[in-house]
């Protein structure tokens, strides 16, 4: 994903960071095993980010293959693109993202937290800073950790497609985008809506990356419908 409040368009990469502090004091591990539509969990992510008191990492599952877009995208140029798929409207900007065999997550940030006071561009760095170091020391069967890096210079856009288009601190795999994300703020704080184009990665993945940010956290389920 990319978009408002994206990090910048880029080209160029860098290595993965080292080991780094931890983001938050505190940290929600939310995994969400709801059958939800792709609509309702766009739903969701707004609603959490209304209510949360302290910040809150969602995993969650999609029902069926889909695509989502950025809040500012043309729905009827999208539905006709993907006829036959579910097409939901993100909270949050940037480009058309296809869903179905990615792993899908949502940080988000209330107001009064450090990492709520960067700017976006600096907030979207660290935050992929962390994930692609845990990749990097999880991706064994998945991702070699030497083609792993950050995105960094300037480049053009090439099309609507999120995934074709990496930009500055997306995670990449030799010249593939696998991370991308977008962010939306309001008075409530900040939200992050990430997509790891990964298969295979589970919840255990999950909890090295929110252990990554935090060193208290805690897991909670969700499986209530809206």
């Amino acid at each position: 994903m990319d978009g408002e409040n994206e990090g910048e368009r880029s080209g160029g990469v860098s290595p993965v960071p080292e080991k780094l502090p931890p983001l938050f004091p505190r940290l929600v591990l939310l995994h969400d095993t709801s059958r939800l539509t792709a609509a309702e969990h766009m739903a969701r992510d707004r609603q959490l980010l209304e209510t949360a008191t302290e910040p809150l990492l969602r995993v969650y599952h999609w029902a069926a293959p889909c695509a989502t877009i950025g809040y500012f995208s043309d729905m009827p140029k999208a539905r006709a693109a993907y006829p036959g798929l579910e097409v939901a409207r993100r909270w949050t900007g940037g480009g058309t993202v296809l869903h179905g065999d990615d792993a899908p997550y949502s940080l988000i940030v209330p107001r009064g937290e450090a990492l709520s006071a960067l700017r976006p561009a600096e907030s979207y760095a660290l935050i992929h800073g962390y994930l692609a170091s845990t990749l990097s020391a999880l991706s064994g069967s998945h991702i070699p950790p030497h083609e792993l890096t950050l995105q960094t210079d300037a480049a053009p856009k090439l099309s609507e497609a999120c995934f074709e288009n990496p930009v500055k601190s997306d995670v990449m795999a030799g010249p593939r985008k696998i991370a991308g994300a977008a962010q939306r703020r309001t008075r409530h704080g900040f939200l992050h809506q990430g997509s790891i184009h990964i298969k295979g990665l589970e919840l255990a993945q999950f909890i090295e990356f929110a252990r990554a940010m935090c060193d208290n956290v805690s897991h909670e389920n969700l499986c209530k419908e809206i």
